[in-house]
Formats: C-alpha cells, sequence, structure tokens
C-alpha cells in the first residue's frame, strides 16, 4: 500500500507542477500574442506532433511496452536490457520514418487539419509545423525511457519531465518573442523536448541502463508491438475527436480554436491531477483483481467513487467561478474583454462532461485490466462519428459556434460512458452506480455553486489585482472546507475511505 501512495503522490504532484508551469505558459502566450490568426497557427501546427505524441507515444507504451519491460526485468537485468534494446531499434526506424514524411508532407497536413485556416496564416503553420514535428522524435524516446524507469519503479523523472518541456516554452516566449514573434514558441517546443530526454537519460545512467538500439527483432518484441496495435487505435480515435473540433473551429470566426485551447487548459487540472493520476494507480490493482469477479468490481467502485467525490464539486466550481479564474489568469495584455466571455463560454460546455471524461478513463482500464482492448476501441470509433454530428447540429445548425463543440465533446463522454458500463457490467448496476454517485456529490455540492456564485459577484465588484487575488483565494478556501464539511457531516463514503 505504502508503495502505491507513494507513486501516486509522485505522480500527482509532478503532473501538478505541469499543471501549474502549464498555465504559466499560456498566461504568457496569451499576454504576449492574445487569441489571434497568430496564436491560432501555432495551436494547428503543435497540435500534430503532440496528437502524434499521445498516439504513439503515450497509446504505445502505456499499454505494451511497459508490462512487458518490467516482466523482463523481474526475471534477469540482462533479458530486459536485450528486450529494452531490441525494441530501441524498431523505435527509431519507426521515428525517422514518420519524422522524414511528416516534413514532407507538412502543407497537406495543414490543409486537412484546418482547411478553414485563412491563406495569410497558411504560410506561417506549415512553416511553424516543420519546427516543430522533431518535437515527436524527442517525446517518443521521453516515453520509451520513462517505461524503462517506471519498470525500475522510478516515477520522478517521466511525470516532472513536462514541467522542463513547460519552462522551456515559458522562457523562450519571455526572451525572444520580440525578435522571432510566434516562431520562439517553436523554439521552446524543441528545446523542451531535448530537457525531457537528458533527465531521463541522467536517472537512466544512475541505474547503470543506458542501451543502444539491437537491430535484431525477437518474438518477445513481435508479440509486444502487436499488443500496441489495440492501444493506438484506442488513443488515436480519442485525439481524432479533440481533431475534429479544431477542424470545425478552423471554419469559425479568428481566436475560435484558441477559445477552445485555453479552456480545456482549465479542465485538464482536475482532470490530470486526480482521474488521470487516480487510472494509473488502479490499473495494477485492478489487474491483479482480475480473476477475482468480485474484489475487482469492489476495487473499481472504490475508484469510481473516489474519483466522483473530487470531480463533480470541480466541475460546479468552474460551472459558477470559471469567469474569474479566466479572467484572473488569462485576462492580461492583448487577451480582451470577448476572449474572455468566449473562453469562459467554452470551459462550462467543458465542465458538464469533466465528470463523464473522468469516468471514461477509469472504466477503460477497468477493461484493459481485463485484457479487454477491442471492445473501447469500437465503443470510441463509432462514437466518434456521433461527435462529429452532433458538433456540427450545434455549432452551425442551433448556431451554439464554438461553445456547441465543447458541448458536443460532453455529450460524446456521456454516451461513451453509457455504452462501456452497460458491456462491462450487463446487469446495469453499475450505471446505476455511477449516477447514484453523480446525483449525491451534485448534490453534496450545491453549498459549492452558493460560495462561487457569491464569489464571482465580490471578483468583478474589485477593481485591483491584488483584491481580485484575495477574493479568488478565499472563495475557493471556503468551498474546499464548506464541502469537507458537508461530507463529514453526512458521514460520506469517500471521508470513511479515506480514513
Amino acid at each position: 500500500m505504502k508503495s502505491i501512495f507513494k507513486s501516486t503522490l509522485i505522480v500527482s504532484l509532478s503532473i501538478f507542477a505541469s499543471r501549474v508551469l502549464g498555465l504559466v505558459r499560456d498566461i504568457v502566450i496569451a499576454t504576449l500574442f492574445g487569441a489571434s490568426g497568430l496564436t491560432d497557427a501555432f495551436f494547428v501546427a503543435f497540435r500534430i506532433p503532440n496528437l502524434l505524441r499521445r498516439i504513439f507515444a503515450e497509446g504505445a507504451f502505456s499499454s505494451a511496452f511497459t508490462p512487458a519491460f518490467a516482466k523482463k526485468l523481474k526475471r534477469s537485468t540482462y533479458e530486459a536490457k536485450l528486450f529494452a534494446e531490441s525494441f530501441f531499434a524498431v523505435l527509431l526506424v519507426s521515428l525517422l520514418l514518420t519524422l522524414f514524411l511528416g516534413e514532407l508532407i507538412a502543407p497537406f497536413i495543414v490543409k486537412v487539419v484546418a482547411p478553414g485556416l485563412p491563406e495569410i496564416y497558411l504560410d506561417i503553420t506549415i512553416k511553424l509545423l516543420r519546427e516543430m514535428f522533431p518535437y515527436i522524435f524527442f517525446v517518443s524516446l521521453v516515453a520509451f525511457y520513462g517505461g524503462i524507469l517506471n519498470g525500475f519503479e522510478h516515477f520522478f523523472a517521466p511525470a516532472i519531465s513536462t514541467a522542463l518541456f513547460n519552462l522551456a516554452i515559458i522562457l523562450s516566449a519571455i526572451f525572444l518573442s520580440k525578435k522571432l514573434s510566434v516562431g520562439a514558441l517553436a523554439v521552446g517546443v524543441l528545446a523542451g523536448g531535448v530537457l525531457q530526454v537528458l533527465l531521463q537519460l541522467i536517472f537512466l545512467k544512475r541505474f547503470n541502463f543506458l542501451i543502444k538500439p539491437r537491430f535484431k527483432i525477437t518474438e518477445d518484441v513481435k508479440r509486444t508491438l502487436k499488443n500496441i496495435i489495440p492501444g493506438i487505435f484506442g488513443f488515436a480515435v480519442r485525439q481524432f475527436s479533440m481533431l475534429i473540433d479544431t477542424v470545425l473551429a478552423s471554419f469559425l470566426k479568428a481566436g475560435a480554436i484558441s477559445y477552445l485551447y485555453y479552456a480545456n487548459r482549465f479542465v485538464q487540472l482536475p482532470l490530470g491531477m486526480f482521474a488521470v493520476g487516480l487510472s494509473q494507480v488502479l490499473l495494477p490493482r485492478l489487474a491483479k483483481k482480475s480473476n477475482e469477479k468480485k474484489n475487482h468490481y469492489k476495487e473499481l467502485t472504490t475508484g469510481l467513487l473516489l474519483c466522483s467525490a473530487i470531480i463533480i464539486p470541480a466541475s460546479v466550481g468552474l460551472i459558477f467561478f470559471g469567469k474569474p479564474i479566466v479572467d484572473l489568469v488569462f485576462n492580461h495584455g492583448k487577451f480582451t474583454e470577448e476572449a474572455l466571455n468566449e473562453t469562459y463560454l467554452v470551459l462550462v460546455g467543458y465542465s458538464f462532461g469533466l465528470f463523464f471524461f473522468s469516468i471514461e478513463k477509469i472504466v477503460t482500464n477497468a477493461y484493459y485490466s481485463l485484457d479487454e482492448y477491442k471492445f473501447p476501441v469500437k465503443v470510441s470509433a463509432y462514437t466518434l462519428l456521433f461527435n462529429l454530428f452532433i458538433n456540427v447540429i450545434f455549432c452551425f445548425l442551433l448556431g451554439f459556434g464554438v461553445v456547441g463543440l465543447a458541448l458536443g465533446t460532453s455529450l460524446t463522454s456521456f454516451l461513451n460512458v453509457l455504452i462501456l458500463c452497460y458491456k462491462l457490467e450487463k446487469k446495469g448496476d453499475l450505471i446505476k452506480r455511477v449516477f447514484l454517485m453523480f446525483f449525491n456529490y451534485f448534490v453534496l455540492s450545491i453549498p459549492v455553486a452558493f460560495i462561487s456564485f457569491i464569489g464571482t459577484k465580490l471578483y468583478f465588484l474589485s477593481s485591483s489585482f491584488s483584491s481580485k487575488l484575495i477574493v479568488v483565494l478565499a472563495t475557493l478556501l471556503i468551498a474546499v472546507i464548506s464541502y469537507f464539511i458537508v461530507l463529514i457531516l453526512k458521514r460520506d463514503k469517500f471521508i470513511l475511505i479515506l480514513k
């Protein structure tokens, strides 16, 4: 239990540090560039290597390489090293081919991803994409080296590396933006990727596990590559869902893509801190109990309860207190009042689905723990079509604009959770439990809504930055304390689990 708690704490704190620096990064970008065609160009260009990172690096290694390497390491360090070196050779060849192809067809990629992008920003987007595409090479090495370190039960370097990445972009934007304009961000992306790789190598050296490629594909490597395929498809479908938002937003007014990006940053903070961290911890626990149906189900529902108890009040807080937070964080420099209002409305749209985004991650890992990879992928593929359909309706036919994209994504996640829960527990008990949890913690979050509403009124009556900051901190603190008092008075299961 101690190792699980320690690992979870390390991952959560590292994610928190990364998210905070990510917010600082976005504050710097918003202050220096605002929400404009230039920022749209950067976010479109960066989304491509970032998309590939999530599909191939995160998806592949989390689903296949890391557990395979850990099993080898348990037998012998020598056997694990041979396996890692053989896999490394395949990875290097794949990355070099991907890099060459990406640089070659960059104009085509931009036109597919953002077909509605104004002609004036097309060339700079292509240029930025070509400059940042090598990031996929560096970040894939980070994922590979990180998988090895996780096999040694070292979690700090892989988890904290994203913080270095964000720091590199911040410094590059501050010191190079006047000379390079938005190109400074591309420099920061590449510098951040290099720093991430160097950090992993430093810790690998401590374990005396620096490796070189071994160009011999063993049966174990072939088996692992085969197991990667469902993971790649699963992550690809989820990321293409985000890509749909970008494509549709490119047909809206300038700044729409940026509104989606800025709002998503706030949603990712509780999602990354709690849902992702908890799902990572739950996966091995669920896998160990995969042959014990009763205990497996108990472990899953406990995880869902913990997630619900944190995520639902966070969602309520973002809905009722999101505007002051967006204003405090982003409303500086070239960030306009229109950008503030649009970003907040998009944030509300995403906040409605935050609970389902979180539950989806945990339930999907429950499938993986049972060695079931295909069904979650099929569900994601079908709901992807629904996402496209509902986004077009909300965005264009009903005239919701960019807010409709966020609402469509939230509704799609709800449908995904519904199908996954039904299939996992065919009696329907899991669906019932999930919705009872939702209703329970929504009711318990009413004080959070009331305090957040009052806090919003007080915030916009304040004039100075210091007074606004005090209102934000006081509102958040009072809301959290009030929520936990309600939980204690009710003697909620969440408090009992913590004890």
